[in-house]
């Protein structure tokens, strides 16, 4: 039951006069792109306690990660910038989420720790030139810039039987005008499959933490 302020009042039914008590509403993808123009998913089975896949999942080392085609798809995003530079951009030794929050790129819009966490970025990310715009997790939900765009991704755990997990990796993304959401649905019929494998690599090396 949720009262006005939006959290839920659990009852004790062991309590003959009603009693109860306020716990703060679990945080979701829905709660930030429940409505999206582009999206995918990927799910994984993974034979490890949710509490350790969780944590494996979240504190991943993005360079870590090992899939020729995800690879390939990070080599050619990367191509543009390195042109322009004409130089070697710096390689960083580790690479996390967190890490990529510091740099301004995205931002931590909320976490239900051991369960599922939630993240966003905004600007124009379908270009050969990737233009991020930093923002606070508060300013993310009102943004709105014509020719600009939003992706929301939450990386989430479950239990799955007994001593199983169930990990997904969701990507939404909305688009803030009708001719940007065109261009981008182009730009995604060509660029979802290597996205998609670099979630699926992203799940597979958590896993291979996970189950070690």
């Amino acid at each position: 039951m949720n009262d006005e302020t939006g959290k839920t009042r659990t009852q004790h039914p062991d309590v003959a006069s009603a009693t109860w008590e306020v716990t703060e509403r679990s945080v979701s993808v829905d709660d930030f792109a429940a409505r999206y123009d582009v999206g995918a998913v990927e799910h994984l089975v993974v034979d490890a306690q949710p509490e350790t896949m969780y944590q494996e999942l979240r504190h991943l080392d993005l360079l870590t990660i090992r899939s020729r085609t995800a690879d390939l798809a990070m080599w050619a995003r990367g191509l543009p910038e390195r042109l322009k530079r004409r130089v070697q951009p710096r390689v960083p030794t580790r690479l996390t989420y967190d890490d990529l929050c510091v740099s301004g790129d995205w931002v931590l819009l909320g976490e239900q720790p051991g369960r599922e966490v939630v993240f966003g970025a905004v600007g124009r990310f379908w270009t050969p030139i990737v233009r991020m715009e930093e923002v606070t997790a508060e300013e993310f939900a009102e943004y709105g810039k014509p020719g600009r765009g939003k992706i929301v991704t939450s990386l989430s755990v479950r239990p799955y039987g007994r001593r199983s997990s169930l990990a997904t990796y969701d990507i939404r993304a909305t688009l803030d005008d009708p001719i940007t959401r065109r261009i981008f649905t182009l730009y995604w019929r060509t660029v979802s499959p290597f996205v998609k494998a670099i979630m699926r690599a992203t799940l597979r090396a958590a896993a291979k933490h996970a189950r070690a």
